[in-house]
């Protein structure tokens, strides 16, 4: 992007303010009236307007980048909820596309070294244990040739025993003929190489799996997190069909049998990734409704819902921050009475167990299926 386009694009904002708070016209709790995770927790900079200001800023060469504005830029989520709002109005400032430029274009040396360190090591795949998945019946493309349907294997779940064991045993209950690349995984892209501004090195691994699924003709890649998700439906260019997992495990509840979950009421977290970017809000409830569950909406949900507070390398890059905003998301989910937080992302996962307060707890809807199926190993997450 052009200095002349960034500029272009962070004029279209008119620091109207619509995005620091929620669409709702009544909110039963102050606290609950603000959305921006680093706006609402910090300070008006750290506010998407005030992002636009310092994009404007730095476009003119009004603007210097150092250690205060590289702050401002790696304090905020990415979680897309200003970008989103502002496409319901009657203008729209691409401040996603914007705020991933900046982190392309800030000098090296002002990137944060663990987001830098996270990118570089991202495509690597020694050491993965996707050869489990062979116990279930999947299969390798590479060694049966054209497969339909393949399960990404990112980052989250390459080296993960218990998870690998709990969606092995998931897709065998599908009765559905899946595989995955296993012996040559490809490249676990998520949005760890957007966080860092290595926009290149995302556009050669996009190359590599396009290649690779239309070579073995994959219509569909049913993906488990939702950042692969949707780093993929933005950047792949293959025919093939991406698809959250939920969307798989909506389909068994309606069609295969399952016991129902006694669990006292639980609340869901929308990931940012799942939902405002990938558009998937209905499955997961369809999930949650099918299991037997009793569902407590928080106020701030679906296209509303609020950050855990992970997501933009925050997680990574400040973990302490992250828990910060998470505990916004923990004060609304304490309000609903429930106690136990399900969500469908393992960053979210990661994030609010790292914050939860006590009596309260967070489970990956994957777990919960896996036990709804019959799943005895030891790596059922409850």
């Amino acid at each position: 992007m052009t200095r002349e386009e960034l500029l272009d694009k962070a004029l279209s904002c008119n620091r109207c303010g619509s995005c620091r708070g929620v669409s709702q016209d009544t909110v039963p709790n102050p606290s609950f009236s603000l959305q921006c995770p680093s706006g609402m927790t910090l300070l008006g900079a750290y506010e998407p307007a005030g992002l636009m200001y310092i994009a404007r800023g730095l476009a003119l060469g009004a603007l210097k980048w150092d250690k205060d504005l590289a702050d401002f830029l790696y304090s905020c989520t990415l979680c897309g909820y200003c970008e989103d709002l502002c496409s319901r109005g009657y203008r729209h400032t691409p401040s996603i596309t914007i705020l991933e430029e900046l982190r392309r274009i800030i000098p090296d040396e002002l990137k944060p070294p663990s987001l830098t360190r996270l990118a570089q090591y991202l495509c690597r795949v020694e050491g993965n244990k996707l050869s489990l998945l062979k116990a279930y019946g999947i299969t390798d493309p590479d060694e049966e040739g054209r497969t339909d349907t393949i399960i990404f294997a990112d980052r989250t779940i390459m080296a993960n025993p218990s998870k690998l064991h709990e969606i092995g045993f998931i897709l065998q209950k599908s009765g559905q003929q899946i595989g995955c690349f296993m012996n040559k995984p490809l490249p676990p892209v998520d949005t760890a190489l957007l966080n860092a501004g290595f926009t290149g090195q995302l556009e050669e691994c996009i190359e590599e799996i396009d290649a690779r699924i239309e070579t073995r003709g994959v219509k569909q890649v049913i993906c488990y997190n939702p950042e692969s998700l949707s780093v993929l439906l933005r950047h792949s260019n293959s025919r093939a069909e991406f698809i959250p997992i939920t969307r798989l495990y909506s389909r068994m509840v309606a069609k295969k049998p399952h016991k129902k979950l006694k669990m006292p009421a639980v609340t869901y977290q929308d990931p940012c990734h799942l939902g405002r970017y990938a558009r998937e809000y209905v499955a997961p409830r369809r999930v949650i409704a099918g299991l037997g569950l009793e569902l407590k909406e928080m106020w701030r949900t679906r296209q509303d819902s609020l950050c855990c507070g992970s997501g933009g390398g925050v997680l990574f890059n400040k973990p302490a921050l992250a828990k910060r905003y998470a505990s916004n998301r923990w004060e609304e989910a304490k309000a609903t009475g429930a106690r136990l937080m399900i969500t469908a992302c393992p960053f979210c996962n990661i994030n609010l167990n790292a914050s939860k307060p006590k009596g309260l707890d967070v489970v990956d809807l994957t777990s919960l299926m896996a036990e709804a199926y019959g799943y005895k190993g030891k790596g059922v997450d409850r």
